[in-house]
């Protein structure tokens, strides 16, 4: 037993040995690891300190024409250490870096205490980066997530802090950052949003400034002001925590209240175009924003200045707007190429990313144009408007009018909801859904009967829905809308041309004309008759998009043969609609009116062109006015016709044959002693003459029928001689040309 004992102590002795010696070996290596990191981290590494200066340069941005944009010819960015006042760096510090002015590049502390933290939380939510690191990333390195990125990130940054001093660092990374609204650098964004020089900044502001680079959308004060404001009060929290601010300062910049200004230069037209410009550069690349600025990418696009000025010019005339806090964006593509060639906004907005409820913009996409894809529908169809209960879902009519049968033409160029969602009911909302993914919209749990109307989870993109009218004004072919033509890198190799994009055929080129001859009937008659007095062909629609008592979004989207425009007008929040004075019909379509006549001032664009499937048909006219589509007879006077245009293949295949020879149908008399009773069934499109002939006196009309339907009673007294008279039946029509022409005579002798 004593025996077992020793043995038992004497393997829990060695066990424990080897442990402490397998643990001695591994805090050795681990030693040695660390050690050797740090001495390669800290070994010299060629830093281009010169090229570091080009990289506070925005992105080279050219026009249609090949010239750089006037916003980056004009446009400074950079600031000079000296003028940055101390409370705008110690924002930055206390924030991103709050031993800047202890460490060497690596802040090993901070290292460490964002180790612990992500361990004991599991995540890898806190980083370890300082300034100097996020400068040589930004501006030397690509996006990729490893270990040796990281290993010769920190390399770089202790080698930078060798060539350059504290201040030259923070004045690379001061002018160096991203601050959104197509901001780059503290003197631009200072001017932007608060209408001042970076040395005018107060405390509060500059926290606010420190705030917004983490996440520019997010945080961006123009447009998301409250998060902005929050995130300010942390960094004030950090400064006066770290003794940057004292508690007078603290309590002074609380209590300050914030106004942005939002303050946008001459140049600022052009900069609402480049902003987009880049941010869709960066999105083709697949690269954030500074790492395209940082590697020197030259961006080719479709601005055309000479638009851009007029776009701009109609965006701000004053007389365009009945609610002076309507934010408004307009935008001008080619048909042909899908280049967006002019964009200007009185607000800042990145058009792929800024979402909105379209309304009934999206009719003519999820209910008309697939309807007459698949032959469910021409413009003529005769659809109910009448409140309707869709099973469970019950769409009213804007100001709750109503018409009763109406064509599909009408329905969509007065905008009707009722006949839209009965339309996308017809087809299926599967087949209203998909015709709209299949045009470029991004779309979420959103197939019900409710996207007939605009209605979606997540709203529809600017750049969508110009994306989808450029279908239809492409007969049925998508291509995205862009504003990017060609991408170079330093070195002037093309890496990305948008001629390789091709289109993929949506809708035939039947329905896609049908669509917008539809849609000319809207700029002729219906809710963007404000077009009417523009001397060429335009297709055009609205929408507007309610919210509370007023409207939060109203639409003109218009196209030719040439251009592809959209101009919006709405509130900054649904919560605070603008007055319901704002329509689509009403300020966006004045204002596409007043740019169209602008830019076709000189020179007209061409008529659409009539596909060879597209047929014109004489229809009948009160059978299309009872709902029925039969095709009239070829005698028929103008007075009882109607014409349309179908796709050939969906013609209709019934005929009227009233005028081919006019009759009287069911015909009968009887008597009763000199009592006279003809009857006979009335075709409405013919009239009828019974006409009373006796001997020896002149012939009498009894009775004259027109424009009646169903049977006919005629009575009359036989007052001839012995009581004989012959009474004539005489169905007619009245020709073109005001002539009688007659069909077949009944003949009734009553008497002997």
């Amino acid at each position: 037993m004593r025996a077992n004992k020793e043995n038992r102590y004497s393997f829990a002795k060695n066990t424990v040995k080897a442990i402490a010696i397998t643990l001695a070996v591994i805090a050795f290596f681990s030693i040695m690891t660390v050690a050797g990191l740090v001495i390669f981290i800290h070994s010299d590494v060629e830093v281009d300190v010169e090229a570091l200066a080009l990289k506070n340069s925005v992105p080279e941005v050219y026009d249609a024409y090949s010239k750089p944009t006037s916003y980056y010819l004009d446009g400074e960015i950079t600031t000079d250490y000296d003028s940055v006042p101390q409370h705008l760096k110690d924002a930055f510090v206390a924030l991103e870096d709050k031993r800047f002015y202890e460490h060497h590049g690596i802040d090993y502390i901070r290292i460490l205490g964002a180790l612990f933290a992500n361990v004991k939380s599991g995540s890898r939510a806190q980083g370890g980066s300082t300034i100097t690191q996020q400068i040589v990333k930004n501006a030397f390195l690509n996006r990729e997530k490893s270990f040796s990125r990281k290993l010769k990130e920190a390399r770089l940054a202790v080698s930078l802090e060798r060539r350059l001093d504290k201040d030259e660092i923070l004045e690379t990374y001061l002018n160096m950052l991203y601050f959104g609204s197509g901001e780059y650098g503290v003197k631009n964004a200072a001017r932007r949003f608060f209408g001042c020089e970076v040395s005018d900044l107060t405390v509060a502001q500059s926290a606010m400034l420190a705030g917004i680079v983490k996440s520019p959308t997010k945080y961006n004060p123009i447009n998301n002001f409250d998060n902005a404001l929050s995130r300010s009060r942390l960094v004030l929290s950090l400064m006066h925590e770290q003794g940057k601010i004292s508690d007078k300062q603290y309590d002074d910049a609380l209590a300050e209240k914030i106004v942005i200004v939002d303050d946008k230069s001459a140049e600022f037209f052009d900069k609402t175009y480049v902003v987009n410009a880049v941010s869709e550069a960066s999105a083709i690349l697949g690269i954030d924003e500074k790492e395209l600025r940082a590697k020197g990418y030259a961006i080719y696009t479709f601005l055309d200045p000479e638009k851009q000025e007029k776009i701009k010019k109609t965006v701000d005339d004053e007389s365009c707007y009945s609610d002076k806090n309507a934010l408004c964006a307009a935008i001008d593509c080619n048909v042909e190429s899908g280049g967006i060639t002019a964009m200007y906004s009185n607000f800042s907005v990145d058009i792929a990313e800024f979402r909105r409820q379209a309304g009934s913009v999206l009719k003519p996409l999820v209910c008309y144009a697939p309807a007459f894809d698949c032959g469910a529908l021409s413009p003529a169809s005769v659809l109910i408007d009448e409140p309707t209960d869709f099973g469970g879902y019950a769409p009213e009519n804007y100001g709750k009018t109503y018409y009763g049968k109406i064509s599909a033409r009408d329905a969509l160029a007065y905008s009707l909801n009722v006949p839209a969602v009965s339309v996308l009911t017809m087809i299926g909302v599967q087949s209203g859904y998909d015709a709209l993914r299949k045009t470029g919209f991004s779309l979420g749990d959103d197939d019900n009967l409710s996207l007939a109307l605009g209605s979606t989870l997540k709203g529809c993109s600017f750049k969508e829905i110009l994306g989808g009218y450029l279908t239809l004004a492409r007969g049925g072919d998508h291509i995205p809308a862009t504003f990017v033509r060609e991408i170079r890198n330093a070195d002037g190799d093309v890496v990305y041309t948008c001629k390789n994009i091709s289109g993929n055929s949506v809708f035939s080129q039947e329905s896609a004309y049908l669509t917008t001859n539809c849609l000319q009937s809207c700029a002729q008659s219906g809710t963007a008759k404000k077009l009417s007095s523009l001397d060429f062909d335009v297709a055009s629609k609205t929408g507007t998009v309610a919210s509370g008592d007023g409207n939060a979004d109203a639409y003109n989207v218009s196209y030719t043969t040439s251009d592809c425009v959209l101009f919006w007008q709405g509130s900054a929040r649904y919560d605070e609609p603008l007055s319901s004075s704002v329509t689509g019909g009403g300020q966006p379509t004045l204002m596409c009116k007043n740019y169209l006549a602008e830019i076709y001032a000189d020179e007209k664009p061409q008529d659409f062109i009539v596909p060879q499937g597209i047929a014109e048909v004489i229809l009948d006219k009160l059978a299309y006015e009872d709902g029925n589509l039969l095709i009239a007879s070829d005698n028929a006077p103008s007075a009882y016709v109607v014409s349309d245009i179908f796709d050939a293949r969906y013609v209709p295949d019934q005929r009227d044959t009233s005028f081919d020879y006019p009759s009287a149908n069911s015909f009968e008399a009887t008597t009763d002693g000199d009592k006279v009773t003809i009857r006979f069934t009335a075709d409405p499109h013919i009239c009828y003459k019974v006409i009373k002939k006796s001997l020896f006196t002149d012939d009498k009309i009894v009775s004259e029928v027109k424009n009646q339907s169903g049977t006919i009673t005629v009575e009359d007294t036989a007052d001839g001689i012995f009581g004989y008279n012959r009474y004539v039946v005489v169905p007619y029509y009245i020709d073109d040309d005001g002539r009688e022409t007659i069909g077949e005579i009944y003949q009734i002798p009553v008497g002997w």
